[in-house]
């Protein structure tokens, strides 16, 4: 509808219709054109209304598609912003054709972003861009009407990413020149690799090798880090996995658990994707959980680079309860870190994660998937931190602390570091610096170091503790503000 000038709402006016649901609507820059994004069921159409017709009809550029197949999508209207942020779209000279800009999906996990032109009489379209095959090219700014320049954004694996002037010609103008601020990162050998699961799943992976390490080198220790995700069925998690995984997209460093720091201190990094996969998914959680391990495992061990028997696990929040769960139900790994956790399920009653059942409809699931109920059998060396004011409703710092006891009370080799003043995630350099420093120091001891076989059998004892449990608190870096 359209509300003039003194925005009497009694008078608007209609000046289109849909018989589709709109979600949502973008202008022309001079308001003679709308793009209505329609919906139908899960399927979305891009429609055009040409406003300067007294009673403006519906075309419809781009017919109604799901998004189950990402490599088939067509892209969505291209959007420029005025001086003052305004998104307007981006229309040719002659007002005869639009935009599209999409991700370029693509079953090798090497996106090709593009850019289409689209006749705004019946929907034909025309590639004007696509990004290359061996690096990551994304379009950033259209720089005229005609898209004869846009800046361009490009990175890969091993190359830090910059800002480029993109020319129709193809050439390319570097305008950032930016620097590598950790060359020796960079440079790491990084090994994609793919298994299939004991279901038939085929799953993705990615190892990182240790700073300087190089072929013929031999095995290394590694820790693997997870976050397992839910899907009804595989298709919908091979779909996922196209979306997720990037072969060309550089790796910055980080304060996340699951950074290249690790690589800096002999360590490889392996970070495999872990699909629970199921109507009911979670019925079979532990299940999918350990042959995604056994088999990313014997994956990494085909590749001849990593040392299997001195390897640790290590997750955050959903990556932490996995990361207790896998220790306690497999002997896989010699040592674990879990943050800001939830090892109990009957804590969470009315649902979690993913799960939508609540522990009444679903008992046996909650029980079957809490770490908790199975400390006894969790044998494995865990350190675990977490945010005393963690203010995530699935992983109050209850938690942790009920956990710690529980192990600490069975006699298990275990820690826990909790840090004042900081919430889901640790925010303050001086804690990241903390937390750091014990990650090292455990996993150099109980993985890396030939206190590994000891400690799986009970003898490890934590650094500055004088039992086989200890509970820390570490005290605060500096002022709450």
């Amino acid at each position: 509808m359209l509300l003039a000038p003194p925005f009497d709402t009694t008078v608007a006016r209609v000046v289109a219709t849909s018989a589709d649901p709109v979600r949502s609507v973008t202008y022309s820059s001079d308001g003679a054109h709308a793009f209505a994004l329609l919906t139908r069921r899960s399927a979305t159409a891009l429609a055009h209304y040409d406003l300067r017709a007294a009673r403006p009809g519906r075309t419809i550029l781009v017919g109604f598609h799901d998004s189950d197949d990402p490599t088939t999508l067509p892209g969505e209207l291209l959007e420029s912003r005025t001086a003052n942020g305004i998104p307007y779209a981006l229309l040719s000279t002659a007002g005869d054709a639009a935009y599209l800009q999409g991700p370029g999906y693509y079953e090798d996990f090497r996106p090709r972003p593009f850019v289409d032109r689209i006749s705004l009489d019946d929907g034909a379209t025309r590639r004007i861009f696509e990004g290359s095959a061996d690096s990551f090219e994304q379009p950033l700014v259209p720089l005229d009407p005609e898209l004869r320049r846009m800046i361009v954004s490009r990175e890969s694996k091993n190359d830090f990413p910059d800002s480029y002037l993109w020319n129709r010609d193809g050439s390319m103008e570097n305008l950032t020149h930016n620097r590598d601020p950790f060359p020796q990162i960079t440079a790491v050998e990084r090994i994609d690799f793919a298994f299939t699961r004991r279901d038939g799943i085929k799953v993705q992976g990615r190892v990182s090798m240790p700073v300087g390490w190089r072929e013929g080198d031999g095995r290394v220790p590694a820790i693997f880090w997870t976050y397992p995700r839910e899907y009804t069925t595989p298709e919908k998690y091979e779909a996922s996995a196209i979306r997720a995984r990037n072969r060309n997209a550089f790796t910055h460093l980080s304060w996340l658990r699951w950074s290249d720091i690790w690589l800096t201190q002999g360590y490889a990094l392996v970070y495999p994707d872990i699909p629970i996969v199921g109507e009911h998914y979670n019925d079979t959680y532990i299940a999918n959980l350990v042959d995604a391990m056994y088999g990313a495992i014997r994956a990494v061990d085909s590749l001849g680079v990593v040392d299997i028997d001195r390897i640790g696990h290590g997750g955050h929040s959903y990556g932490a309860f996995a990361t207790a769960n896998i220790l306690a139900n497999s002997p896989f790994f010699k040592a674990g870190i879990a943050g800001d956790g939830a090892y109990n399920r009957s804590l969470t009653p009315t649902g979690f994660q993913a799960e939508r059942r609540n522990i009444w409809e679903a008992p046996q699931t909650y029980i079957e998937m809490s770490p908790f109920f199975k400390a006894d059998q969790l044998d494995t060396p865990l350190l675990m931190y977490h945010g005393a004011d963690d203010n995530n409703t699935g992983t109050f710092p209850i938690q942790s602390e009920r956990m710690i006891q529980a192990l600490t009370a069975l006699g298990k080799t275990a820690v826990l570091y909790e840090y004042p003043y900081e919430s889901h995630t640790p925010r303050a350099i001086e804690n990241n610096l903390d937390m750091w420093a014990r990650f090292l120091e455990w996993f150099n001891r109980y993985v890396k170091g030939s206190a590994a076989s000891a400690a799986t059998s009970g003898k490890g004892v934590p650094s500055g503790a004088d039992a086989t449990s200890a509970h820390h608190t570490t005290p605060p870096s500096r002022e709450p503000r």
